[in-house]
């Protein structure tokens, strides 16, 4: 059971999105919403621990900026009768946001994103996606606004070799926020990852079965490429949501293997629940083993 929401606001159109769409969801599972708004700004620390801003009169003009903004969130309406604590900060974004996290038990980030693309995405990403490799709970995109956010369709895509039953551990504290949704299980299949569909059939009946599921779909999906593959299988049937695992790496090992994960935060109009996955990197436990 999620008891607290986290929502990193920028005040922008774009992460309205998801503060509106975070106070439906603590509304429904009566969880506290969290507002945090992280104002980076340049500093030098010393060693003795003290930090000193190399632009003061700016860091006191955005943290008053902040202020005015985060009260003019609070007279929205739609805030109306929810828990709600608000925090400012100065850090890294994502650095901030973990801690955050880990001090204050949050089960579920939602963040607005605009995606990123071409040069952009190759060297900056987004900060959607810098969070999204780094936090230690699930994270939810999304880059519309939703008056009605009915999940109907959810698409889970996995290898199920393992990593599946993380994710769906993460999923069931999440499902009471789509207790009416079917659950479409999605295995592609590439020609650098080929698999008989026989087995791969096998394997996804066994997470089946082994779950107790019933308002399901088993689906093998041929493509080029993973991610185009979630997407247009997501397209075919509509779906509301996407799941999928990220292992956050980080480094050289993100710059040489990158992220299904986060290449379908950048590129898919659908909201992505990504959820990390905390186990080695060997040929049963990446999302789409090499063979």
């Amino acid at each position: 059971m999620i008891k607290n929401i986290l929502v990193p606001t920028d005040f922008s159109k774009c992460s309205m999105y998801a503060v509106k769409l975070a106070a439906k969801m603590a509304r429904e599972v009566n969880a506290t919403l969290h507002f945090l708004h992280v104002i980076e700004v340049p500093v030098v620390a010393y060693d003795v621990g003290m930090v000193n801003f190399e632009s003061l009169p700016q860091a006191m003009f955005m943290r008053e900026l902040a202020d005015k903004n985060m009260t003019q969130l609070f007279k929205e309406g739609f805030l109306e009768g929810l828990n709600v604590k608000t925090t400012i900060e100065y850090d890294a974004i994502y650095k901030r946001i973990n801690q955050y996290v880990a001090k204050n038990d949050i089960g579920l980030i939602v963040m607005g994103s605009h995606g990123a693309s071409g040069i952009s995405e190759l060297i900056i990403g987004s900060n959607a996606e810098r969070v999204t490799r780094y936090a230690e709970c699930p994270v939810l995109t999304v880059k519309k606004e939703y008056n009605n956010f009915d999940v109907k369709n959810i698409v889970l895509a996995s290898n199920f070799y393992g990593e599946a039953d993380i994710m769906f551990t993460e999923y069931i504290k999440l499902k009471r926020l789509f207790s009416n949704a079917k659950l479409h299980l999605l295995k592609v299949i590439t020609a650098a990852n080929f698999e008989p569909t026989s087995r791969s059939k096998n394997i996804i009946n066994g997470f089946v079965k082994q779950h107790k599921l019933d308002n399901c779909s088993v689906n093998i999906y041929n493509h080029d490429s993973e991610e185009e593959g979630i997407l247009e299988f997501s397209n075919e049937i509509n779906a509301d949501l996407i799941i999928i695992g990220t292992h956050g790496r980080t480094g050289l090992s993100h710059l040489i293997n990158g992220s299904i994960a986060e290449d379908l935060l950048n590129h898919a109009s659908r909201p992505v629940l990504s959820i990390k996955i905390d186990v080695p990197e060997n040929e049963h436990d990446v999302l789409f083993p090499e063979v």
